[in-house]
């Protein structure tokens, strides 16, 4: 297991598990866990070993935003700089990498910690999580690209009536608007995702990395460009010995 002040991280297998880890704080993010939750992403994106990448919490939420009480909380003098250096790049690594990332929610995910949410390849929510856009509460607007995730699953007017009213949404609407994957009961938050990272680590790694560049790509390139793009990812996936053993299996049992 590696070191780290405030995100625990282990290995199982083909799988990373990332938990924040400060409890008390609803982990909410302090200049400590921004540091060393990227720091754990990179470590399992740069593992060969790893395929998937469970990122869940310890306690009752799943992150509860930016900890506006911490040390270095950013006014309106640098939020710009700790909005685009040290927030965005977290945010970047879930979305680039090419591996499966599954979010884990047991209660709250509020403010920038909604957003790391909405960024994971799958998302696993408890029966009473909910995802909270509270900004306009404070006179502020969502960060994290909470306004692009929110109108690429609502639309529009969902989006605008959510966060200038300020509410959330609840695990039930999230599954229904295909913002979570599943729906459970909070003892089975765990087996859950293990279950989902155990099936997505018996895949094609290349495959299941072009699927997810693939979709990242969709929702800003045309059809044209994502059709060459699907071209190009086939043919190094057939190249791959993966794809030829897995083709020569069926065809053998097709016999």
């Amino acid at each position: 297991m590696s070191s780290y002040s405030v995100i625990q991280y282990e290995t199982r297998g083909a799988v990373a598990w990332i938990r924040m880890d400060r409890p008390d704080s609803l982990n909410a993010f302090n200049l400590t866990l921004r540091e060393d939750l990227l720091a754990g992403l990179r470590e399992a994106e740069q593992n060969p070993s790893i395929k998937v990448v469970v990122l869940g919490s310890t306690g009752r939420a799943f992150c509860a935003g930016a900890d506006l009480m911490a040390t270095g909380s950013p006014d309106d003098s640098d939020v710009v700089q700790q909005l685009m250096n040290s927030y965005k790049p977290i945010l970047d690594a879930i979305r680039s990498m090419a591996k499966p990332v599954i979010g884990v929610n047991p209660g709250v995910a509020a403010g920038i910690g909604a957003s790391v949410l909405m960024c994971c390849d799958q998302v696993v929510m408890a029966e009473e999580a909910r995802i909270y856009m509270a900004f306009s509460k404070i006179g502020l607007v969502p960060d994290g690209g909470a306004t692009w995730l929110l109108f690429q699953s609502l639309g529009y007017h969902r989006a605008f009536a959510l966060i200038t009213e300020g509410g959330s949404l609840s695990a039930g609407e999230c599954l229904q608007l295909g913002l979570a994957r599943s729906v459970v009961a909070p003892d089975q938050l765990d087996s859950t995702a293990e279950a989902v990272a155990m099936a997505l680590s018996e895949k094609s790694a290349l495959a299941t990395g072009e699927a997810k560049r693939l979709l990242r790509l969709a929702a800003t390139a045309s059809y044209d460009e994502i059709f060459e793009a699907e071209a190009h990812a086939q043919k190094d996936c057939l190249a791959s010995e993966e794809s030829r053993e897995a083709i020569a299996r069926f065809k053998n049992k097709s016999a």
